[in-house]
């Protein structure tokens, strides 16, 4: 990883103490929305004072262990990879003690953004985990009493997920557009990538996977304000990255 990618993790990882301290999601949000508009702007200020390094050769890196991925997981790999400069994939394996097929998630790019991306994807699954836990458990506190049946329990979890996810995936589209009028046309994957992937999967446009229904809409509006109503300043974005 670069000094520049160090740099973003580590105010990233900055944030997301404060976040878990203070047991405020917004304060989460707000890490993946900085890093995102940060990774975008000093990618563009870099490219107009020197050429694109050609020392840079593609990579594929492991984001998951091989195991049965859920589709929260696949998701989650889904939004990551079209806002941080990568493809993803999956790396599927048959171990000799089992008869079921395990899955890894894999990120395909330029050396520093699967870097960048993976930490993001690891940042924003820890996130998930512990927002959408504590969702659970203040949804059954205000009702006073906790469902034993698991079915409904995962309806809650799920339909808050799939609203955070949500939320986040609609405030990176928004940005994306904020940055485009500001910086001029951008190409968020490179070519080279795509080229590269579309010769190894032919050309595939996506990866497609099943979506839990939402069963609680209350549980999906709440997370997906939650991952929808970051707004950095733009004095926020400009600030220096200490190396």
């Amino acid at each position: 990883m670069t000094d520049r990618n160090a740099a973003i993790i580590n105010k990233i990882k900055g944030l997301l103490s404060i976040a878990n301290d203070q047991k405020n999601d917004e304060e989460s949000q707000s890490a993946f929305i900085l890093a995102q508009k940060l990774m975008m702007k000093h990618d563009i200020s870099s490219s107009e004072v020197e050429e694109q390094s050609n020392s840079q050769s593609l990579e594929d890196g492991q984001v998951t262990v091989h195991k049965k991925l859920f589709w929260w997981e696949r998701k989650l790999a889904q939004v990551i990879s079209e806002n941080f400069r990568v493809k993803f994939y999956y790396n599927n394996k048959l171990f000799d003690n089992s008869s079921q097929r395990k899955r890894a998630i894999m990120f395909l790019g330029f050396q520093n953004d699967v870097a960048l991306a993976k930490e993001m994807y690891l940042l924003a699954y820890e996130a998930l985990v512990f927002y959408s836990n504590r969702y659970v458990e203040d949804h059954y506190e205000e009702n006073q009493k906790r469902s034993r049946v698991h079915r409904i329990t995962n309806g809650v979890k799920n339909s808050y997920m799939r609203g955070f996810l949500q939320g986040l995936e609609r405030k990176f589209e928004e940005q994306v557009k904020e940055m485009q009028q500001e910086y001029g046309l951008m190409v968020l994957v490179p070519i080279e990538v795509v080229e590269e992937y579309d010769n190894r999967f032919g050309g595939k446009k996506g990866i497609s996977f099943k979506l839990p229904p939402v069963e609680e809409a209350l549980a999906f509006e709440k997370g997906f304000i939650e991952g929808n109503r970051i707004d950095y300043t733009k004095s926020t974005i400009d600030e220096d990255i200490v190396m």
